[in-house]
């Protein structure tokens, strides 16, 4: 007999707004957040309907209404969307092709018809290919943006990332143009966030906005950087993930208690029976823990008074441990902080993959800046990000007062940290000169 789903509070969602100020009973990727982000950010979307018939498929799977191919080569050969000599195995090639932009990132599914499905999220190209079917990204982008708002800073990053959606010629939009609905369609995110999670003080995102400072003018410096060296895309791509690793800061800001202190410990030794992969994977762990159990912290200071019977579900089904871990393992690894990928490996470390450090080097090494000592380098990583390679002086010491143990300077951190040199080389952003010295450059140099 099959077990009944247990039933949860009604006012779950309000319990996680309290806390972080979104939904996190979810697995948010990085095209997830990026959506809700744009959608609150230009205040529209586009119903896309054509797009996702075309795009939203898989080989060796039925396919029903304008999915199918039979179905839809007369649509798109009537609407002149396609030439009229284009035959059938043309469109099912040239569909493919374009399936594999669209859906970069993993989350295009059939969402129009009998049965609707339950969201699809384009990776993020213009402004025209956006489409909110449902919040998949439970209002993360939209709180994101809210914050942003409370500074200079935060307003000058919004309107880089405002300009990068509207870009005109941006390669993905030629592709997809004949394939755009042309007309948007107007989405006020802020009211259904206060339906679902209540009205969002202008206080509570101020305080948010002042102790996040450092992070968000790192993030102004990766949008300068991307507007002198980038093309379109390739803007927006940092941009979606600078913001994500901000969003995980900000959880952790948010987390941990005022006297607490944390470490992104980095492993980039790549032997998985290694003291450092130990440690690291120890450092993924402890900080996702000390996040989780700061909900009973938020309960003692009174946040939960409006969703107290959530807070008693939690408490007494769950040991006063909410659902948090997926948010948290999907966000630290699609946003390239963490890894392995693959969902079968259940122990994670924190590992930055090449694309992300590039990103996280060019939050903060602004490019008229020229060279820099790595050791300057390490400690704004440091200082920002909370990232530790174990290169800077008293990396092994604020480990040990942390609770790491077994790490040896010469055999432990120094080979980890000469390991980042050396990956630093291969993107073109270090140079070790003949005396020893490395210095680090946001342009990149062979």
């Amino acid at each position: 007999m099959k077990k009944a789903k247990e039933k949860k509070p009604r006012d779950m969602q309000v319990l996680y707004g309290a806390a972080f100020g979104f939904d996190m009973v979810r697995r948010v990727k990085p095209v997830h957040f990026t959506t809700g982000f744009f959608a609150s950010l230009l205040g529209q979307h586009y119903r896309a309907e054509l797009l996702n018939n075309v795009v939203a498929f898989a080989d060796g799977k039925e396919m029903a209404g304008k999915y199918e191919l039979k179905e839809l080569h007369p649509i798109l050969r009537d609407g002149k969307h396609i030439g009229a000599n284009v035959s059938l195995r043309e469109l099912h090639v040239l569909r493919k092709q374009l399936r594999c932009l669209a859906n970069n990132d993993e989350a295009v599914f059939q969402i129009y018809g009998k049965k609707a499905g339950f969201g699809c999220d384009y990776s993020t190209s213009a402004h025209d290919i956006l489409t909110l079917a449902k919040d998949n990204d439970g209002f993360s982008g939209h709180f994101v943006k809210a914050v942003l708002e409370q500074s200079a800073d935060g307003q000058w990053v919004l309107e880089f990332a405002k300009r990068c959606m509207n870009e005109r010629f941006a390669t993905l939009r030629q592709a997809f143009q004949p394939l755009i609905d042309p007309d948007p369609i107007d989405i006020d995110l802020a009211t259904r966030y206060e339906t679902r999670f209540g009205h969002l003080e202008t206080k509570r995102l101020k305080s948010i906005a002042n102790r996040m400072t450092i992070q968000t003018a790192a993030l102004k410096t990766l949008c300068e950087n991307a507007e002198a060296m980038f093309a379109s895309e390739t803007r927006l791509r940092a941009i979606v993930i600078g913001l994500c690793i901000w969003l995980f800061r900000y959880v952790i800001e948010e987390g941990l208690g005022e006297d607490d202190e944390c470490v992104l410990l980095v492993d980039y030794l790549g032997d998985s029976a290694s003291r450092m992969r130990s440690q690291s994977r120890w450092s993924y762990a402890r900080l996702r823990e000390a996040i989780t159990a700061s909900f009973k912290r938020f309960h003692n200071e009174g946040r939960f008074k409006e969703c107290a019977e959530a807070w008693q579900y939690v408490e007494e089904k769950r040991n006063g441990r909410p659902e948090f871990a997926e948010f948290y393992g999907t966000l630290a690894l699609r946003s390239g902080l963490a890894q392995p990928r693959a969902s079968r490996v259940s122990a994670k470390h924190f590992e930055l993959q090449p694309d992300t450090l590039r990103i996280l080097l060019l939050s903060v090494l602004h490019e008229q800046e020229g060279l820099l000592p790595i050791s300057d380098v390490l400690q704004r990583l440091y200082e920002t990000w909370n990232i530790v390679f174990g290169g800077r002086s008293d990396d092994g010491e604020l480990l040990s007062r942390l609770g790491y143990r077994d790490l040896d300077q010469d055999h432990d951190l120094t080979p980890n940290f000469n390991a980042l040199i050396d990956m630093l080389a291969e993107l073109g952003l270090a140079t070790q000169y003949s005396d020893g010295l490395v210095m680090c450059h946001s342009r990149a140099r062979f």
